[in-house]
């Protein structure tokens, strides 16, 4: 009996995911009606689907029957906002009185919305939520700067339940629109071979190099995170045919791992399929996702050369040579043969962001594409079943990701409604002294702090209700502000002590998390200063916006910058460094921070006097 409802259940669950994907697709395709219908939808599938399919408990197997209960009641929250669906939009926020309905259902859904994030990301953002609920309420009690007057329960559950400033505002649609069709699109070219193109291009690129799987990893990775736009999910992909690959070559577990770690977080800032906090960026600085994706281009070759660089560097201290296979690996013609006609519907979605066309038309126009693309070879074919399994991917990460925004925006625009972000504005400049670096430090840690217990799309919507304020009061652009913050946010999953995608590398490295964690950290040491180039440099988020040649002087800048950090940090560049030559690099490093002709001339003759003493002491130890 058991297994028949079992089985039963499962049914139910494919039926409500296809239905929930085929009314995303309808929204998509005949446009976004009224928000206080479309967006209470779209909450009603992700509170359904959510609580029959994650468990409140670590035991339970089968779904109890409160769970049933939980996830009626999500859609009949939905259901109670569309049948009194005039009287809600006509109605006079916080003048008209609340209905007995309102509050059962308001609080009831707030609650439900928090559970789910508790079921899905874990208890920190649901603890920080509840604080700031309660803080929103009894601000009075509170010290300091913090105190304000509190806002009445009635106008609170008012502004989250009943308006498009809370559970049902922009954040709610982005995940509707946007993060769906941006994730269902990745998952399509995933299940029609991506990961195996991208791995095999890698590959085949990288087969006559020192250290080639390593530096392969790399590369696939970042090719990868094009369609992907997850850390952890490039683990996984790549990672189960790279590290095995990096051991067999000669590199140590820990630093197998801790590569393919560190070259996963790229899936986030990797172009034209970037994290969810890619979407935040567009909507809070208002530019087209276009912009977004554009401007991580440089950030993301920079840090994709870092690793590189650092990959190329273990390799000859470890005198890791080229890895030659017992087996005749595909070759990069027939690997394009096979595969090529996949990256179709990725230069169809640039070409129509390039367009100004929106990320949501784009999207859905590019996973059209993707699905009849994939008929035209028999290896990428997309069956009912690879189609139905994109779904279902797309479908549980959408919820995930839903139950993180909605829960986030909860918090923010309970917040906002005290006016305590700008007190803390003044807070963070008096903590820096009033420096521009002593602020970007205390936004970066604020983030990485968020970041080990948050998903990145949370630690990017608190920390940019903190922080961002304080970033814009030193002239710093709305835009790169949240470039900086997000850059960071995407850097938790390596950053110790709580690193999934280092946990998640040392489980296929079959190594010890602790020690893959901490060496993907050191190995990782230039992204960190990736974002202070940034801030200090913003051409380097649009190139030529400056003109030709200083847009060639910044781009020149920050490689050299990073040649001299990784060769600082590895202590290698043609041979072993002493501590005078990594000191020297470590400081030319920071002053190339700054885009000035003089710092800049003085950090190219200090790299390449480093670099000429290497030479000749390499010819020498040779000659000898």
């Amino acid at each position: 009996m058991t297994t028949v409802m079992e089985e039963r259940t499962q049914k139910l669950l494919k039926a409500v995911v296809l239905m929930m994907a085929a009314y995303h697709f309808y929204v998509a395709l005949t446009g976004m009606p009224e928000p206080m219908v479309v967006r209470p939808i779209h909450i009603a599938f992700v509170l359904f689907l959510g609580f029959l399919k994650y468990r409140g408990g670590k035991k339970q197997t089968t779904i109890p029957w409160y769970d049933w209960l939980f996830a009626i009641a999500g859609v009949l929250s939905a259901v109670y906002i569309l049948f009194d669906y005039q009287r809600i939009v006509w109605r006079l926020p916080f003048f008209d009185p609340l209905t007995v309905g309102d509050w059962i259902f308001g609080i009831v859904t707030i609650a439900l919305v928090l559970e789910l994030t508790r079921r899905t990301v874990g208890k920190t953002l649901v603890a920080i939520v509840l604080f700031l609920i309660i803080y929103t309420l009894y601000g009075k009690y509170f010290p300091g700067l913090l105190r304000h007057p509190g806002i009445p329960a009635k106008n609170l559950l008012e502004h989250l339940f009943l308006t498009t400033n809370g559970l049902y505002g922009s954040l709610a649609s982005l995940s509707l629109a946007e993060i769906f069709m941006f994730i269902f699109f990745g998952a399509l070219i995933q299940e029609a071979g991506g990961s195996e193109f991208f791995t095999r291009v890698a590959v085949a690129l990288t087969g006559n190099a020192k250290g080639g799987p390593a530096k392969a990893a790399v590369l696939g990775s970042a090719l990868f995170g094009c369609i992907s736009g997850s850390g952890t999910a490039n683990v996984f992909a790549t990672g189960s045919v790279t590290i095995p690959l990096m051991k067999r070559t000669g590199f140590d577990p820990e630093f197998a791992g801790a590569v393919e770690a560190v070259a996963s977080s790229l899936g986030q800032l990797i172009p034209p399929v970037m994290g969810a906090a890619a979407f935040l960026i567009a909507e809070f600085s208002r530019r087209p996702y276009m912009e977004v994706a554009a401007a991580a281009v440089v950030p993301s070759i920079l840090y994709v050369f870092a690793i590189y660089l650092a990959v190329h560097y273990q390799a000859e201290k470890a005198g890791i040579g080229v890895y030659q296979s017992d087996e005749e690996e595909p070759g990069i013609w027939e690997t394009f043969r096979d595969y090529g006609h996949i990256l179709i519907p990725v230069v169809v979605l640039v070409v129509l962001l390039a367009q100004r066309r929106t990320a949501y038309y784009s999207s859905t126009m590019a996973t059209l594409c993707a699905i009849l693309v994939s008929y035209l070879r028999p290896t990428t074919r997309m069956t009912w079943a690879k189609l139905s399994d994109a779904i279902e991917t797309a479908i549980w990460r959408v919820i995930t990701i839903a139950s993180t925004l909605l829960s986030a925006g909860v918090a923010v625009a309970a917040l906002q409604t005290t006016g305590t972000p700008y007190r803390l504005t003044a807070v963070i400049i008096q903590l820096a002294q009033g420096n521009l670096f002593g602020v970007l430090f205390l936004v970066a840690l604020t983030v990485i702090i968020l970041g080990m217990g948050l998903p990145v799309t949370g630690a990017f919507l608190i920390a940019s209700v903190f922080g961002a304020s304080a970033l814009m009061e030193f002239g710093i652009d709305p835009f790169v502000t949240y470039m900086f913050i997000f850059m960071y946010g995407m850097l938790a999953p390596i950053t110790p002590p709580v690193c999934l995608s280092s946990f998640a590398a040392a489980s296929i490295a079959e190594t010890s998390f602790i020690r893959t964690g901490i060496r993907g950290f050191i190995l990782g040491i230039p992204a960190y200063i990736i974002p202070f180039m940034v801030a200090y440099n913003p051409t380097l988020l649009n190139l030529f916006g400056s003109g030709v040649w200083f847009g060639i002087q910044s781009f020149i800048t920050a490689m050299l910058g990073i040649v001299a950090l990784v060769s600082a940090t590895e202590g290698w560049m043609k041979g072993k460094l002493n501590l005078l030559q990594r000191i020297i690099l470590f400081v030319i490093a920071f002053g190339l921070l700054w885009p000035e002709t003089v710092s800049d001339i003085i950090g190219l003759v200090g790299v390449a006097l480093v670099f000429y003493s290497q030479r000749i002491k390499h010819k020498g130890a040779a000659a000898a």
